[in-house]
């Protein structure tokens, strides 16, 4: 009587993986290199593979392909990753978005950010086969609203104030990157929106031709939350782009002799970097 094979998850389940794991913040985690490393100790034929998804833009003719595949995709929650996992011809996956270390979905991630989250998820995909699942037990229950203390305070006399025209508050370059704004009914973070306008520019699109250039300028004139937010994400980013351009004429001096720089063109570049 031969033995039945047992399955993958039997096998996986099984691997104790608390002495790998390692500690951050108040969470334990098992680490890519260490749990790849004993899934192919077990199993030397698993591979993994990361997703692909083609790249679109939105122009007011609909969406349009660049023709470019790119390993995470852009929605409007967030940047969302997929990884998927192939063991004794047996397939897992999992899809993880960008997040942070409070859990909190990055606006706009770096590809450092996205690969960390890549290799997170291969992590979450073999868990699916069976490997250390019981790190994962418990992320799903919904977080205890904290219970507010109340204290009854002494009524206090309406004190009679002028209505004034409060000007429009600063926000912070975090607060910008932050932001969510009404875009066609859905919220979306302005610096998504941006980026989009950004390349839809860079493909010869305008306001005309591109939605969210045209969403974009539109909201420049409007008297609102929004408004202001991408009136100061454009001032931002105008900033932004001088110092660009202020960093590159440096470069550029570094090539050109002591006695044949302009003090005054120095001075003014030095005043913008400031």
């Amino acid at each position: 009587m031969t033995e039945k094979k047992k399955s993958v998850y039997e096998t996986l389940a099984k691997v104790d993986v608390k002495p790998l794991l390692e500690k951050k913040g108040n969470l334990n985690y098992l680490s890519w290199a260490k749990a790849w490393g004993l899934v192919k100790s077990l199993y030397p034929d698993a591979t993994y593979q990361i997703k692909e998804f083609p790249e679109y833009v939105l122009t007011k003719e609909g969406w349009l392909a660049t023709g470019r595949n790119l390993d995470y995709r852009q929605t409007s929650a967030g940047t969302e990753v997929e990884v998927a996992v192939t063991i004794d011809e047996q397939n897992y996956s999992s899809k993880l978005y960008v997040m942070d270390y409070r859990n909190k979905v990055i606006a706009k991630p770096t590809y450092f950010e996205i690969n960390k989250t890549q290799m997170r998820c291969l992590v979450k995909a073999l868990a699916f086969a069976g490997l250390g699942l019981d790190v994962y037990a418990g992320e799903d229950l919904p977080e205890q609203p904290q219970q507010k203390q109340v204290t009854n305070k002494p009524a206090q006399k309406p004190v009679r104030r002028q209505s004034t025209l409060s000007k429009p508050k600063k926000m912070t370059r975090d607060q910008l990157y932050e932001y969510q704004a009404d875009y066609n009914g859905k919220n979306k973070f302005l610096v998504t929106i941006y980026t989009e306008c950004d390349k839809q520019k860079k493909m010869g699109l305008d306001a005309k031709t591109s939605v969210p250039i045209e969403w974009w300028h539109e909201k420049l004139k409007e008297n609102s939350a929004d408004g202001e937010a991408v009136r100061q994400f454009t001032e931002m980013a105008i900033d932004a782009n001088k110092k660009k351009q202020a960093k590159a004429k440096i470069e550029q001096s570094n090539g050109i002799p002591d006695y044949a720089k302009d003090p005054e063109v120095e001075a003014e570049i030095e005043k913008v970097l400031s």
